[in-house]
């Protein structure tokens, strides 16, 4: 008596993510890694407002940060997440072209984000002004720094979907974009604390 079981192949077919919806592999790893950040920047912002709070002498240091440029690279980086939402939605609706353009629009804007802070940090160290002058400046340049390494790899992630999208080949990479476009909206977050704690609180934060 035979007693083989014989079971027909199957084959499933996978459609393509093209969306943030539900909970996929990809949409946790971004929030893990998100997560993670968070954790680094929380303690290292909460730790310069406690050295903020005893050194109420840092408002003078800060006073000789350039609020213009910061206020400049703000409107920058908001504009950059406002386009990155949009292409994340125009691959939803299926227009990779469109989706292209408008992450050429982020690089862009991201990119001058970053020659903005380069003109910024030359002009700090044309005053003598480094990471090692005091513990303020330590962490000025320690905190836009890793902000800035972000604004890098944010753009190198974006540069690779743009790629694919500008040629209409994103493919599997399409929900890539809604979640690269996640990761961004926590750059743009970052600064928005940054920016106040560092540029516009000029005062001592103790009498």
């Amino acid at each position: 008596m035979d007693n083989t079981t014989t079971v027909d192949h199957v084959e499933y077919e996978v459609e393509d993510y093209t969306g943030p919806a539900g909970t996929t592999a990809g949409r946790l790893g971004v929030w893990i890694l998100i997560s993670s950040e968070i954790t680094i920047f929380a303690g290292l912002l909460g730790s310069y407002i406690l050295f903020r709070i005893f050194h109420p002498e840092w408002s003078e240091e800060s006073a000789h940060l350039n609020i213009v440029l910061g206020t400049i690279n703000t409107i920058l980086l908001l504009s950059s997440n406002f386009f990155m939402m949009k292409a994340a939605s125009a691959v939803e609706q299926g227009n990779q072209k469109k989706s292209a353009k408008l992450m050429l629009l982020t690089i862009a804007l991201g990119l001058a984000f970053l020659v903005v802070k380069g003109f910024e940090y030359a002009a700090e160290f044309s005053h003598g002004e480094f990471p090692s002058t005091s513990t303020f400046w330590s962490f000025y340049f320690l905190l836009t720094g890793l902000h800035g390494t972000h604004i890098l790899g944010g753009l190198i992630a974006i540069g690779i979907l743009w790629a694919h999208a500008k040629n209409d080949n994103l493919g599997e990479l399409k929900g890539r974009v809604a979640l690269t476009g996640l990761y961004w909206s926590f750059v743009e977050v970052v600064w928005i604390f940054l920016f106040p704690l560092l540029y516009l609180l000029r005062e001592g934060v103790a009498k």
